[in-house]
């Protein structure tokens, strides 16, 4: 039989070789088969002398209920069935080009303008530039660092880390809304051991990212539920190469130019996110290509935020 709907909290299983598959809900389950929807989009079906690989995990129960929602959202109609496929997302009225184009009437020498340096990334010794992205990353190698939160979270100093990401949430500017970081602040109190230690696994932890990024989500028992910009700040600042910080209506954006379905969810969750990770570092490629020289994945970020507001495209374009 088929694993109930999320009425009842679902039972979530995992591959026990094939971890970066994500974890998985039971949909079929017949004599000779037992059928799983991964996180990763896929469904994968198992004859019973492979069943003993897939193992139940533990997992709070709003997590659970998100992983069934997100690949039950994924799965296909069944034959003869009334309910219709959704309808792709529609691609922006832009091309890359046009973006880049656009991007070079704004910073004529691109990420070395002057002008981009000093509103974006931070001048030495200028007014102003604690709040910008380079101090801010500079902070998070000394603060966010393996040894300090090793040492913090080894005292038990959760109050002194809750406290350190609302100052990260409020101190970069252009990133978190403050009503974001004032429900952080919020978080209830015997929440914060929890966000502390699923912060120090999610910069640290040795699962694969997609599964340490949704227990982070999960930890994060803010009021409304955690948000993009809040989930992906500190990975963005801890490693800017490599880890992106989402404002997700730039990013559906991007991804759909370069022909990517990010399967977008207002939940944070790691499916999404891998698929705009995938955008950001194609559109750092293609910025490479194009002769560019975008730093890292903050510059990736701010070249996607100034060329797809609908401002920006109608500029770009001449469409009104």
């Amino acid at each position: 039989m088929a694993e109930s709907t999320p009425s009842v909290t679902p039972r979530v299983f995992e591959h026990t070789s094939r971890k970066d598959w994500g974890r998985s809900v039971l949909v079929l389950e017949i004599p000779d088969k037992r059928t799983f929807l991964f996180e990763d989009g896929a469904e994968r079906s198992f004859r019973p002398d492979y069943w003993h690989k897939m193992e139940i995990i533990e997992v709070q129960a709003n997590e659970a209920v998100r992983i069934d929602r997100i690949a039950r959202r994924n799965q296909a109609p069944a034959p003869g069935s009334t309910r219709k496929s959704k309808a792709p997302p529609k691609k922006p009225d832009i091309t890359f080009g046009q973006q880049v184009a656009y991007f070079m009437t704004l910073y004529p020498v691109g990420f070395e303008d002057e002008s981009y340096i000093k509103s974006e990334r931070g001048v030495a010794g200028a007014k102003g530039r604690e709040k910008l992205k380079d101090a801010a990353i500079e902070r998070a190698e000394d603060l966010l660092s393996q040894k300090n939160l090793d040492e913090l979270t080894g005292n038990r100093s959760y109050e002194e880390i809750h406290q350190m990401i609302y100052e990260f949430l409020t101190s970069t500017k252009s990133t978190t809304q403050k009503a974001e970081a004032t429900r952080f602040k919020n978080l209830p109190e015997d929440s914060r051991e929890t966000v502390a230690l699923a912060l120090r696994e999610l910069l640290y932890g040795e699962r694969t990212y997609p599964i340490r990024f949704d227990s982070f989500v999960a930890a994060l028992d803010v009021e409304d539920g955690a948000t993009w910009p809040l989930t992906t700040l500190l990975s963005a600042l801890v490693y800017p190469a490599d880890h992106l910080f989402v404002k997700p209506t730039f990013l559906k954006k991007q991804a759909l130019i370069l022909d990517i379905d990010p399967k977008y969810d207002t939940t944070p969750n790691s499916t999404t996110y891998m698929q705009f990770l995938e955008a950001a570092k194609k559109t750092m490629e293609l910025l490479q290509e194009a002769g560019q020289r975008p730093r890292d994945l903050w510059d990736v970020h701010v070249f996607i935020c100034k060329t797809l507001s609908p401002k920006a495209i109608k500029e770009a374009t001449g469409v009104a």
